[in-house]
């Protein structure tokens, strides 16, 4: 069976070393913030946020994911002790005019904006990205953009690499090294964590505009 982790893991140059902290790997990209205006919705967005597991992710308005894929993904899952259906996430598609009006701001080509609704006992397991599919010519020009929508509450962090992303405020806008750095993100805590991802590939408008925030 085909392993997504092991095939991912082959492409990048992370260090794989759980003793090592690396500056250029073991942290997340932190690129400025964005004044709330969205506090007035949340309660619309998580109530209107599906539950979605790695196979029901995707955008249920496009065709799914190629099933080699999917059933590679489902191996890891279960080969590590987890369930293939254990709910990862709450997924919400349906973006607010003013939270669209933000990601429309990146000037990303072919972008691809959604929000994650996490809730205490989910668990997005250990992963690296495979947004190659948006630029196989050169992946490196694809980003992913996180907006903290919530800010953060003891019990949610994200990995990256071997650190630990914890004290976020609503507003703050980050990214990573989504080609070689493994992730994870989890709730522990008592509240849901809200996220708005854009996701595509960058612009010389999207570098402009990242000197704003």
């Amino acid at each position: 069976m085909i392993s997504s982790w092991d095939t991912t893991r082959e492409r990048s140059k992370y260090h794989f070393d759980n003793k090592t902290i690396d500056p250029l790997y073991d942290t997340v990209v932190r690129l400025g913030h964005i004044t709330p205006n969205w506090q007035h919705q949340l309660d619309d967005i998580m109530q209107n946020a599906d539950a979605v597991s790695w196979r029901t992710r995707g955008d249920p308005r496009k065709p799914s994911r190629p099933e080699e894929e999917l059933n590679a993904e489902e191996y890891d899952l279960e080969r590590t002790g987890y369930t293939k259906d254990m709910k990862v996430t709450n997924m919400n598609w349906n973006i607010p005019d003013n939270l669209q009006a933000i990601a429309d701001a990146f000037e990303l080509d072919d972008c691809m904006t959604r929000i994650h609704v996490q809730h205490p006992g989910q668990v997005w397991n250990l992963h690296m990205d495979k947004l190659e599919k948006w630029n196989r010519e050169d992946p490196s020009t694809v980003s992913r953009y996180m907006i903290q929508l919530t800010d953060w509450q003891p019990g949610h962090f994200w990995s990256y690499g071997n650190y630990l992303f914890t004290g976020w405020t609503a507003g703050d806008v980050t990214t990573f090294d989504w080609q070689n750095v493994p992730h994870s993100t989890a709730n522990a805590g008592h509240s849901p964590r809200v996220t708005l991802q854009v996701t595509g590939i960058r612009t010389a408008k999207t570098e402009a505009f990242l000197k704003t925030l």
